[in-house]
């Protein structure tokens, strides 16, 4: 299961041994893994159920919106390589960029959430592999000060999910914090396209 992300990054973002370079690719074959981890939980689900957070841990979510403005921001400084060229090498232009956004932002948290649960909650190495995942994607485009800041954001977010989770018992707050980051971060990077 820690591993399910890697094969999908290697095999269809770096496109080792397919001469493919697709996000759409990589994700989808991410999830296709998810759900497979997650299958008898979908026949008799187990996860917690949606509960309305409390006003202090709602706090936790604040860091997230940052994400969004962020790159939007930083972007022009710390790629490596232009954003609008990056996206469309791995695929991700017009109709398919437009697609991602909602797919990306709503979608991909919850499944992600979904299979990191009980990884962060069974050992601790799940946090350093799930910030590690995401650095094969950014190494294309970030130098590696940025990279190593990125890692420790990645692992400070999936910590934080872990106290959250515990705190609240659901998934709600992981799930709410992780849509709203990533849904800023496709949205900052598509507007950066548009000029």
């Amino acid at each position: 299961m820690l591993l399910a992300p890697y094969l999908a990054v290697i095999v269809f973002w770096s496109g080792h041994g397919t001469g493919l370079s697709s996000a759409w690719l990589s994700i989808l074959a991410y999830h296709a893994q998810i759900l497979f981890w997650a299958r008898d939980d979908l026949r008799a689900p187990r996860w917690p159920q949606w509960q309305r957070p409390r006003a202090l841990p709602m706090l936790t979510t604040l860091p997230a919106i940052a994400a969004g403005p962020a790159l939007y921001l930083l972007a022009p400084y710390v790629a490596s390589t232009d954003l609008a060229q990056w996206l469309t090498a791995h695929g991700l232009s017009g109709a398919a960029l437009l697609l991602m956004i909602p797919y990306f932002g709503f979608v991909h948290p919850v499944l992600e959430q979904i299979h990191w649960r009980p990884l962060r909650e069974q050992t601790w190495i799940s946090h350093p592999v799930f910030a590690g995942y995401h650095m094969i994607v950014l190494s294309s485009i970030l130098e590696p000060p940025y990279l190593l800041l990125c890692f420790v954001v990645l692992v400070s977010a999936s910590l934080m999910w872990l106290h959250v989770q515990r705190m609240e018992k659901s998934l709600n707050l992981a799930v709410l914090a992780h849509s709203l980051a990533d849904f800023g971060i496709v949205v900052a990077a598509w507007l950066r396209t548009l000029g």
